[in-house]
């Protein structure tokens, strides 16, 4: 049986930024690591967006970048004052070439494709079993997904779907300069809906549809919305679809196992994808930077949380209020929005504002109806009946 330091199970997103941040530590102890994936990661298969103040590791990545955004609905429109954030997208292409570039130089790090097993943990190790081969190691981290049995009485389950396309328009329509962030004029029957906007030229743009709601929808229902989206608010009728993109990213409020002996879960399948909104990359990244900062500390990766506590809630309330549908997404985020500030409310969607800050954005909001969704999540997790 082959023993590594750290074996990785799953080199997307979570895995290849895990690895990269441990590249200093790895060449300092003298360590090893095993990065493993069923894929050989060279396609355009994912986005993803973010906002951070600084710039992080992965810079050299960013495909484009907005200082400046915008935010619509049916009742108003807003150009949003973002600063001191930038607004960033990285597509999967780039990300992969770049961490393949970076991590494909080190002897510390072995990256083999294959198909992951069985992941267990005992006797103080780790074991992954590799297209029939068991390799062991000091501890193993994991991203991928866990099937969880659903708890429907007690927890909210919701999907954010999407599609998107670039689109390269005969006329210039677009301002490289401004991304909008949400566009809620689009059919709110099916769910909350929205549509966002990251122009890279005047003429090329990804123009990305997205529900939040129990289940998808039919193919041919994106493309009505976006087809509709830009003949109705672009004004945009001659253009040409030059890429797709579609995705599924969980929504829930239902608790994940974040480490489980010698496993240590990532991504999604360690809870850290937030769950109120999708986002997920900058969740990764402060997770990640943790179990480094941990590793070099106490030569353990073992981290606490990255948040604190009380967002899981707040999100929670919010996924409640979007399930039930007593109230819309498109009225929360346009009271949020019309009512803070935006660099306020990007760093509250980050889990990084105090609880002061937060109190001053929940006057803002439908504070009834939100304390109603908060009793009624409340009452739900802890009732004996379920």
């Amino acid at each position: 049986m082959k023993h590594f330091d750290y074996i990785i199970a799953g080199g997307g997103c979570s895995g290849r930024s895990l690895a990269l941040r441990m590249l200093p530590y790895l060449k300092a102890s003298n360590k090893q690591v095993l990065l493993v994936d069923k894929a050989s990661k060279k396609e355009n298969d994912r986005t993803w967006c973010f906002w951070e103040k600084e710039q992080d590791v992965f810079e050299p990545a960013v495909f484009r970048k907005w200082s400046h955004l915008s935010f619509s609905s049916s009742a108003n429109r807003q150009e949003l004052d973002i600063h001191p954030y930038q607004y960033k997208m990285i597509r999967a292409v780039d990300f992969y070439a770049y961490t393949d570039e970076q991590l494909s130089g080190s002897n510390h790090i072995v990256m083999i494709q294959g198909n992951v097993e069985s992941i267990s943990t005992e006797h103080e190790k780790g074991y992954v079993t590799i297209d029939g081969m068991q390799f062991s190691a000091e501890y193993v981290f994991s991203s991928i997904p866990r099937i969880q049995e659903k708890m429907p009485g007690r927890y909210q389950y919701l999907l954010q779907h999407f599609e998107g396309w670039i689109i390269e328009s005969k006329l210039p329509i677009f301002d490289p300069e401004r991304a909008t962030l949400m566009d809620f004029n689009t059919a709110q029957q099916a769910g909350t809906s929205f549509v966002y906007v990251l122009p890279f030229s005047s003429t090329l743009a990804l123009v990305e549809y997205t529900v939040f709601s129990e289940n998808e929808l039919p193919a041919a229902s994106y493309t009505t919305a976006l087809k509709q989206y830009l003949r109705e608010q672009l004004h945009c009728v001659d253009y040409e679809i030059k890429e797709k993109e579609k995705g599924i990213i969980p929504m829930s409020d239902h608790p994940i196992k974040s480490q489980e002996g010698r496993i240590i879960y990532l991504g999604t399948a360690g809870g850290f994808t937030k769950g109120s909104t999708g986002y997920t990359f900058r969740f990764i990244q402060k997770h990640t930077a943790a179990i480094v900062a941990q590793l070099i500390k106490t030569g353990k990766p073992y981290v606490s949380a990255v948040s604190p506590k009380r967002f899981a809630t707040y999100d929670a309330t919010l996924l409640h209020l979007l399930s039930s549908r007593r109230l819309s997404g498109e009225k929360i985020f346009s009271t949020l929005f019309k009512r803070n500030k935006s660099g306020q409310i990007l760093k509250f969607l980050d889990n990084e504002t105090s609880l002061m800050e937060e109190i001053q954005i929940f006057k803002t909001l439908q504070k009834r109806k939100f304390a109603m969704a908060l009793l009624k999540r409340t009452i739900a997790v802890y009732s004996p009946f379920h």
